[in-house]
């Protein structure tokens, strides 16, 4: 890749036209200016401080990630809603991480348009997380509801998903066991 194209900072490959990041999903609306590959490549940390993607498969790290929660006694998991309730029946609820948070485009008319997250429950099923649209004619509006799709999702088969499972461990201070 030439030095002086610009690229995505989150992943420093070519984002491609649009809002979000066609590699990675990342929202780009932010971001005054995209970095060239050389500023990318200086910005980024030392192997060391990388998260270790260390050659697992997304199954080999869930199952890993889950262990490390479970030990630690599952630090940062929250009751999410599920979408699906209606008339007099109880929301049901999913515990779990959001491993990728849904994307949204703050400056776009359409409220409608998202990119849908990803959840991982506590028994270790993924799960879509999409979002809905509160509040209308109310000055409050627009305000933003994420809910998980009851049916659970194939495991995504993305390279991206190791180091989001690691950056959620980090968070919760449970990375020390994976």
């Amino acid at each position: 890749m030439n030095a002086d194209a610009r690229v995505c900072p989150f992943c420093g490959e070519p984002p491609g036209v649009g809002v979000f990041c066609e590699a990675c999903g990342r929202n780009l609306a932010a971001v005054e200016q995209l970095p060239t590959r050389a500023e990318w490549e200086g910005l980024q940390p030392v192997a060391e401080e990388r998260p270790p993607a260390d050659g697992r498969t997304v199954a080999e790290a869930t199952a890993a990630f889950l262990s490390a929660m479970h030990a630690a006694g599952d630090p940062g998991a929250l009751k999410l809603p599920m979408s699906g309730a209606t008339g007099f029946r109880r929301q049901r609820h999913a515990d779990a991480w959001v491993v990728r948070a849904v994307g949204r485009d703050e400056d776009d008319e359409d409220y409608s348009r998202y990119e849908p997250g990803l959840v991982l429950t506590k028994e270790g099923r993924y799960h879509r997380l999409a979002s809905e649209v509160r509040g209308w004619g109310t000055r409050d509006f627009p305000m933003y509801r994420d809910i998980v799709d009851p049916d659970p999702i194939e495991m995504p088969d993305d390279e991206r998903l190791v180091g989001e499972l690691v950056e959620v461990l980090r968070a919760n201070g449970a990375d020390a066991a994976f």
